[in-house]
């Protein structure tokens, strides 16, 4: 999957699409709400035995994961944890910034024009 920013009514949304290109979820209106998203879809999708019995992971918490680490020798390998659910979530194609550069051209074009 990757996420999409995009420019969509004038308001930025993020969006999951399939590796085809195929729009997955809804128009999200943060990173965070995005984020979300995934990680229940990611859940949902798994087969296997499921151990955890919350989809957020304690060292999202900074304080939480400092703690962590310095109680936990183990843990320093990977402090963001193991599971790809467990890192933080990326934008991974950015088309609002594209259309926010076509908008700023017109209004220039268009201010030159009056």
């Amino acid at each position: 999957m990757k996420l999409v920013k995009d420019l969509y009514d004038s308001d930025i949304v993020f969006y999951w699409t399939g590796d085809s290109g195929e729009k997955l979820s809804p128009n999200l209106h943060t990173l965070m709400e995005a984020e979300e998203w995934w990680k229940r879809e990611m859940f949902a999708r798994y087969e296997g035995p499921e151990r955890r019995k919350s989809i957020y992971d304690r060292r999202e918490d900074s304080e939480t994961r400092k703690r962590f680490e310095r109680n936990h020798k183990f843990s320093r390998h990977n402090p963001q944890g193991r599971r790809q659910t467990d890192q933080p979530v990326k934008v991974d194609i950015d088309l609002a910034k594209e259309k926010i550069e076509q908008i700023m051209v017109w209004r220039v074009a268009s201010n030159e024009n009056d």
